[in-house]
């Protein structure tokens, strides 16, 4: 049966209201052979099992998740979720780019891959820049400017 996008928003909030809760359910929201990248784990996490075991530890104190500008896109069974994910963990906050994967199995809904990635901090560069990047970056100006003008 295909899902719709009502069922994936209420799939959505009772993953976010499972996790706040750290109730043992939320680990039932997940497919038996799920594959897990997060940002704790260096690794892929294959199977629900090992992502419980690794991950019911952490699954104490006070959170708060917010699913943040999400994108829906269904495919027949299968949907695609991507969001930005801002997560506070007791007096810790972080800033996520998310991706789920769900699929119906049966009369659920189950995330079969879940991908989490942190947000670099705005003021970080990630690689040093020299005379060849700027030399390219004023290549691409000057052929923009003479393809479209430039602004009066």
């Amino acid at each position: 049966m295909a899902l719709s996008e009502p069922d994936v928003t209420a799939f959505l909030k009772q993953f976010v209201s499972t996790y706040e809760k750290g109730d043992a359910s939320f680990f039932k929201l997940f497919a038996d052979d799920v594959s897990v990248f997060s940002i704790s784990v260096p690794t892929r996490i294959d199977g629900a099992e090992e992502f419980k075991r690794g991950f019911d530890g952490q699954f104490k104190g006070t959170r708060r998740s917010q699913i943040l500008s999400p994108e829906i896109r269904i495919a027949g069974d299968m949907a695609v979720v991507t969001y930005h994910n801002r997560v506070a963990f007791d007096s810790q906050s972080t800033n996520m780019r998310s991706t789920l994967v769900l699929q119906r199995l049966g009369n659920d809904i189950k995330i079969v891959h879940l991908h989490n990635s942190p947000l670099a901090s705005p003021g970080v560069v990630t690689a040093p820049r020299g005379p060849a990047d700027v030399t390219l970056l004023e290549e691409r100006v000057a052929t923009a400017a003479a393809a479209v003008g430039t602004p009066k």
